[in-house]
């Protein structure tokens, strides 16, 4: 018997044949990730932080207030029935009672310096918390309404304005410096326009990222912008970075720009991207935890019907990996917990989430899956008989083993992994074979570390015994 090893596992890639494609990339994963390098672990759990806010209304917004005591305040906007509110946590969630516009996105950001946070949503006047008490004068007097704040260099900018009623989607305000203790703002005179609709803003080195629906743009600390990209942004907050790199999400991918050229990076796992509706790109989540991009892109119907697609991008080993969420995500924020810098999720029914802290999804069993490329045993043109699975991991518990036959539409089912070792028989000819394992638990974060296929050539090599 022979033996086809499916090892080093390397992530999702759909987008070349499956001639080409190795043994350590696959078609599909659902909940199984590459921490470590060649091994696939079961990923994507989370639990609830306090209580459900207010039931069957959005998460608007979350951030990490950073004092510059060092001391974190987690801090969300959720909506409600007639306005929505901004809520901080201290034992629980408490309201802020700011009444603002219901359904309107709400954007914050910090300026160390002020040692204050600044929150917007474009519909309310623009306000600043400093820890106690919020207001919509204190450094905010006279500032425009507006969709995206970000503080940089010395000063506060403020994206996508409205300003005494007059829209400038293409313009963007910024504060008198930082330097004296508090600000004020010029509307007549202190703006730049980016000659495009912003859609949202981030940083990429020392510079401001601004990213436009149909262009990308850089402002320097010296005031110079230019065009990086025709590659619009279609979401605020896909925009994200590590170190000198910056990604965000056009309508056509997901993108990196290093500093001096752009990348498309989601090639393998373009056709997931192509299902996305036109509706969901501007809710495209992003946020990089650790070495990691994390993309939530909603639901899709191509090439499959899925529901809450969120994806992995280890940014170290350029793999991708596919997770499914039980709640719909409405915001990803990065807060700083007593153990590190973690990512929290906030969903559609007021509730706020830490991912990667149990080994559940909010105490619920949930589906994981790995699935094979195309296995060719002898050669494309040759049946083989296939004849066992052997699989290897930790803690594989109840991992059922199915194959898809040449071109059978249908899964079939062999058997079931356990333990650190293990292996199923079956039978069956065929020239070509998909295999799938998939389990659905809690409590259980397992890891696989290899799949062995078993076959008998039906045309055996000989060897070459001339001398």
């Amino acid at each position: 018997m022979e033996y086809y090893s499916l090892i080093a596992y390397q992530g999702i890639n759909r987008a070349v044949s499956p001639f080409m494609t190795g043994v350590e990339n696959y078609a599909e994963v659902e909940n199984l990730v590459t921490n470590k390098i060649g091994v696939l672990t079961k990923s994507f759990d989370y639990t609830i932080k306090g209580s459900q806010i207010t039931a069957s209304q959005d998460i608007l917004g979350g951030i990490d207030f950073v004092r510059a005591d060092g001391t974190h305040t987690h801090i969300v906007a959720c909506d409600g029935e007639s306005n929505a509110d901004l809520y901080v946590y201290t034992t629980s969630w408490g309201a802020a009672s700011q009444s603002l516009t219901a359904a309107s996105k709400v954007r914050m950001a910090y300026e160390p310096t002020l040692d204050n946070l600044f929150a917007v949503n474009y519909d309310d006047a623009t306000r600043s918390y400093n820890g106690s008490s919020w207001s919509t004068s204190t450094n905010v007097t006279s500032a425009p309404k507006a969709k995206f704040v970000m503080p940089f260099g010395r000063r506060i900018y403020l994206l996508n304005c409205d300003v005494s009623g007059t829209d400038y989607p293409t313009r963007s305000y910024r504060s008198s410096l930082v330097d004296s203790g508090s600000i004020t703002w010029d509307t007549i005179n202190d703006w730049f326009v980016f000659d495009d609709v912003i859609n949202g803003a981030g940083l990429n080195g020392n510079n401001m990222f601004v990213g436009c629906e149909n262009s990308v743009w850089i402002l320097t600390l010296e005031d110079k912008k230019y065009p990086i990209s025709t590659n619009g942004c279609v979401s605020h907050e896909s925009i994200a970075s590590y170190g000198r790199w910056t990604f965000w999400a056009s309508d056509d991918g997901m993108y990196v720009f290093d500093g001096g050229e752009e990348t498309k990076i989601s090639i393998p796992i373009q056709d997931y991207w192509d299902g996305i509706p036109l509706a969901n790109k501007s809710s495209i989540q992003a946020k990089v935890l650790g070495h990691h991009l994390y993309v939530y892109i909603g639901d899709i119907t191509n090439p499959e019907t899925l529901t809450n697609v969120i994806f992995d991008y280890n940014i170290l080993q350029n793999t991708w990996n596919r997770g499914s969420l039980a709640d719909e995500c409405k915001h990803l924020h990065i807060y700083t917990t007593s153990s590190g810098r973690a990512l929290f999720m906030g969903n559609d029914d007021g509730e706020v989430f830490e991912m990667f802290s149990g080994e559940d999804q909010n105490g619920a069993s949930y589906p994981s899956h790995y699935e094979s490329d195309w296995i060719y045993g002898s050669g494309a043109n040759y049946q083989d008989d296939y004849l066992e699975f052997w699989g290897y991991g930790d803690q594989l518990s109840g991992l059922k083993v199915f194959y898809k036959a040449d071109n059978s539409a249908n899964w079939e089912a062999v058997g079931e992994l356990n333990g650190s070792t293990d292996f199923v028989k079956f039978k069956k000819r065929a020239y070509r074979l998909k295999i799938r394992v998939q389990e659905y638990s809690k409590d259980n974060l397992y890891s696989l570390h290899g799949l062995d296929v078993g076959y008998n050539p039906l045309y055996p090599k000989t060897e070459d015994t001339e001398t």
